[in-house]
Parts: structure tokens; sequence; C-alpha cells
């Protein structure tokens, strides 16, 4: 098919697809992650976290309906057998189905003739609002423009993938388009050492801190009513002449005159070299100069959304 407007294509082989099922689903789900299931609709995903009874996150994900009583999950591919076995683990009393699903695939579609694109492949276009979502048959499109202005994730079967989503760009080219934008990333740029709330759940719009108890809500909250956020991940640009990421080890610390935080990400573009970085709120907000250990300096672009 031809693509008129550039539309890069990637199969996401870093993210797989969980899917849940069973009477009461969505009420048990209410009490393991950080948003309120209520906000999902048929048309609507969330962004959402599970975490330990520490509040440390054990993975972040998208999740939406499908059908009936089924969601889906789409989630780190290296973690998706952790997610199941800790949705599993608080299930005594309920009927459920929960499993990686292996053949299914997520494929990411970045650019601005996006929405052409899917009508011209015939693919479900989903409304503009962040996280939107509509369906065909067994197929989700999600709005997500992870590396672009405007962008979706396609979650299908394998076998269901028609030429129009053969890749046209690889998974490492869409990775630098994200730390370009500043969109942080679960397992690189925070983990769980990291709570949540410094990593910028708040502004994901990933936590709800009224809708009622989950697993490490306590202290999740205590931090956000009690003035416990520290820290926050930003966008930040790089500026040194001969300094292009290249070879360097992640993370990298960020100095005042001591170390404050550290460079989480790295990526060159033919604008300039940007970053995703977490550092103190403090810091950001008095525009102390910031500065790698040889010299590099650091500017902050804008908090990571």
């Amino acid at each position: 098919m031809e693509n008129k407007q550039q539309v890069y294509i990637c199969h996401r082989n870093g993210y797989a697809v969980v899917k849940a099922s069973g009477e009461n689903i969505l009420t048990y789900l209410q009490g393991q992650m950080t948003q309120d299931v209520k906000l999902m609709s048929s048309g609507q995903a969330i962004y959402a976290a599970v975490l330990n009874h520490q509040s440390k996150a054990i993975t972040d994900f998208y999740v939406l309906p499908t059908r009936g009583d089924e969601v889906m999950f789409v989630c780190p591919a290296a973690l998706a057998v952790t997610l199941v076995e800790r949705l599993r683990s608080f299930a005594l009393g309920y009927q459920l189905r929960i499993g990686v699903v292996s053949s299914f695939k997520v494929i990411s579609l970045q650019g601005q003739g996006v929405n052409d694109y899917l009508q011209a492949a015939g693919l479900p276009v989903p409304s503009q609002a962040s996280l939107a979502v509509a369906h065909s048959a067994d197929i989700a499109v999600m709005r997500l423009p992870e590396a672009a202005d405007d962008g979706v994730w396609c979650m299908l079967p394998a076998a269901s993938m028609s030429s129009a989503l053969l890749a046209n760009t690889d998974e490492q080219d869409i990775i630098t388009r994200r730390i370009i934008k500043g969109v942080p990333s679960f397992g690189v740029d925070w983990d769980e050492k990291i709570h949540p709330l410094n990593a910028n759940l708040i502004e994901r719009n990933g936590v709800s801190f009224d809708k009622g108890c989950y697993v490490g809500q306590e202290v999740t909250s205590r931090m956000h009513w009690r003035g416990g956020i520290k820290k926050k991940l930003y966008r930040v640009s790089l500026m040194r002449e001969g300094f292009d990421g290249e070879g360097v080890v992640l993370p990298i610390p960020i100095l005042t005159t001591v170390k404050v935080g550290e460079l989480t990400s790295v990526a060159d573009s033919k604008d300039g070299l940007f970053g995703i970085a977490l550092l103190p709120i403090s810091v950001v907000d008095a525009a102390t100069p910031l500065k790698l250990e040889d010299g590099t300096e650091v500017k902050v672009l804008g908090i990571c959304e």
C-alpha cells in the first residue's frame, strides 16, 4: 500500500499482550492497579501500574476492554509473565483467566498521516483523544503518539496482519524518537527503585487518588497528600560540541556542584542531542545550572508527560 504521508511502522517486539477475563474482572482490577478502571470504556483505554505492598512498581501498562468480561493489557514484554503472576496472586475467590497472548503483535504507526493510512488499510480509526480506542473484529487500535505528533498502537493476531502493517522502520528508531519527544519507558527511565509518583505517574494520568484502596495505595497517597514527591522525570537537551551520546553507559550522573540526578536516556537528532533525566523538582524550579561530569551542559526543556 502506498504510504503518501510518511507513516513510520514498527513491530514493537519490546511489548506484549496479556488478556484477563472472568466475572467481576473489573471489580478485581480496581483493587490491583493505580488508575480508576471506571475511566475505561469501549472507546477509551487507560494507563496505569501495579505495585507491591511497599508501593514499588512491578510494571506499567496500558489496559483496554475488548469484549464482554475481557480486558487487554499492553506491557513491556520482559515483564509480561511477571504481570500475569502478580495479577493472579491476589485472585483468591475470583474465577479469572489471565495469561500472555503470544499470538498477538503490537505494531506502532507514527506520523501525521496515520488516520488516512488506517482508513486506506481498512483498519479502525480511534478518535484523537489520548488513548482513545477503536475495535474491529479481533483488532484493537489505540491512540498513542509515542514518537511523533500523532500515532497509534495496533494490537492484533499475527495471523491477521496485512501487508499494510509491514515494518518500514526498526524498534531502535522508534525508541530514539520516543526519547527525543520525552516519553519515559519503564525499565529504562524508571523502575522499582523509583516511586511511581517520582516517575510522573500523575502527569501521565496513570493514578487516581479518589478511587479507593489498591495494593500499594497507602504509601502512594501519603506521598501525594503530604508533599513527598521530590523528583520528576524531565525532557532535557545536552549542549556540548563533540558529545553525541555514543558509547555512554546509562544512567549518567547530573551535577550542580554535587550529584543531584541522572540522565536515564539519550538520543541524537538533526535538531540536537536530547534525553530524559530524573531530577529534583527544587533544582529545576530554581533553574540551577546543570551539567554532566565531563562538563556537558544539561538544559531542562520541560516535564515528561
